[in-house]
């Protein structure tokens, strides 16, 4: 005969269901998986908050450079200036004739009985600069030019001033533009001249803008019959 329990269900022990317990193990599963999502969620943020960091960082490292960079641009804008007026003061530097040494050097080979009254002297940049109480002004753009106006006792001493120009360092070639002698002694042109009864003369040196505008004394080394050092 098989027994009876006749306890109600409230007060009667309590006995494991038979078979396997799936219902226990999906809800464990569940767990598991909300506890992966959870890490993994938050390891996410975690690295998604260090790169916005890192973004910032750098963003405020460029904003830093930009600054700097803004701040010495006007040391290259200054640097630019003065490299920009070094050149141009080399440049001026290297069209200038020296005018002591090339008076000192033209008093040395002028013949005796000649004399200028004018000296004009053009460095090949088209700028004039006379020299002198100047009546004319030189006409050479290329090369280095000077121009001399002065007086003579005869035409021989008119071609000899012309060999003797010559000799002037860096001289390239010399042309007389007029040559006269004025019209009685005590005419206009004597007057005009300042050269009495003697000749009157217009000459033209063209000088080598190698030898003159170069480094140092004329570019090379003046001879020291004309002025130059040993």
């Amino acid at each position: 005969m098989k027994p009876v329990n006749l306890l109600p269900a409230s007060a009667r022990p309590y006995v494991a269901a038979e078979g396997k317990p799936t219902g226990t193990y999906a809800v464990l599963a569940v767990l598991a998986l909300l506890v992966v999502a959870a890490v993994v969620y938050v390891s996410t943020s975690n690295k998604i908050t260090t790169r916005k960091g890192q973004i910032q960082t750098a963003q405020a490292e460029q904003a830093q450079a930009q600054q700097k960079a803004a701040s010495l641009q006007s040391y290259g804008t200054y640097t630019q200036i003065a490299s920009t007026r070094i050149s141009t003061v080399a440049s001026l530097a290297m069209g200038r004739i020296d005018y002591e040494r090339l008076m000192r050097e033209t008093a040395r080979v002028l013949p005796a009985g000649v004399w200028l009254n004018s000296v004009d002297a053009e460095a090949g940049t088209g700028t004039t600069s006379p020299t002198t109480g100047a009546t004319g002004a030189a006409t050479g753009s290329g090369s280095p030019t000077v121009q001399m106006m002065g007086c003579a006792k005869s035409q021989d001493s008119v071609a000899a001033t012309l060999v003797r120009l010559r000799a002037i360092h860096g001289s390239d070639d010399v042309n007389l533009n007029a040559s006269s002698k004025p019209m009685g002694a005590t005419g206009a042109g004597t007057a005009a001249t300042g050269c009495g009864d003697g000749y009157s003369f217009d000459i033209l040196v063209n000088l080598d803008a190698s030898k003159v505008n170069g480094a140092g004394d004329y570019g090379s080394k003046v001879p020291s019959d004309l002025g130059g050092g040993s």
